[in-house]
């Protein structure tokens, strides 16, 4: 069901797939790291013993680095993070990639968002810390905050922290789409929904 905009005052973006392109083959680095099938990678990292988790860890950021630099903006995005900050929307990323392939996409698109969190610096999604912490910052409630994204844990992150869930970028709706509540094909047509409310 999705439910009138006028109470969103703030934004929380995914990164990849999300406001920029991506070319990361999660199976290709399953297979390289040893990482089973259907598990994910930063859960799989979590359990790799400290001696062989470096190397691991090397290949993850090989193929993070090659990924940021051949990113760049998907369709409609600039045009909505230019009007929102414009507006003096407040805005943020939280990503799941590493600090500096993050900050590769983030200079090389010139996207105009400052406050970034990775998984550096916060549990990764669906774990909520990050987004709840940056209501915090924002001084806004979870609830006047959207969680932008185009994968479930994105969408899992947002319901877990009580916020307004939307899903985005999608030729067809995917089975976790009953995770959000708005959901746009397009950036052209969350920003039409949002700045023509």
């Amino acid at each position: 069901m999705e439910l009138p905009l006028k109470h969103i005052r703030g934004f929380i973006f995914d990164l990849d797939g999300t406001l920029v392109t991506s070319s990361l083959d999660f199976t290709a680095i399953r297979q390289e790291i040893g990482c089973p099938a259907t598990e994910d990678i930063l859960t799989f990292l979590d359990t790799v013993p400290g001696e062989r988790k470096a190397s691991i860890m090397d290949i993850v950021h090989r193929h993070e680095m090659n990924d940021a630099q051949e990113s760049d903006w998907l369709p409609h995005v600039r045009p909505f993070l230019a009007q929102c900050a414009a507006n003096d929307i407040p805005m943020a990323i939280v990503t799941r990639n590493s600090a500096i392939p993050t900050q590769v996409k983030v200079g090389r698109n010139e996207i105009p968002i400052q406050h970034i969190v990775t998984r550096e610096t916060s549990k990764p999604k669906p774990d909520p810390t990050a987004l709840i912490n940056i209501a915090n910052d924002f001084n806004l409630p979870t609830e006047a905050i959207m969680m932008v994204g185009d994968y479930k844990y994105d969408l899992q992150a947002g319901r877990n922290a009580k916020m307004a869930t939307c899903l985005v970028n999608f030729t067809q709706l995917p089975d976790y789409a009953h995770l959000a509540d708005y959901t746009f094909a397009h950036f052209g047509l969350l920003h039409r929904a949002f700045f023509q409310r």
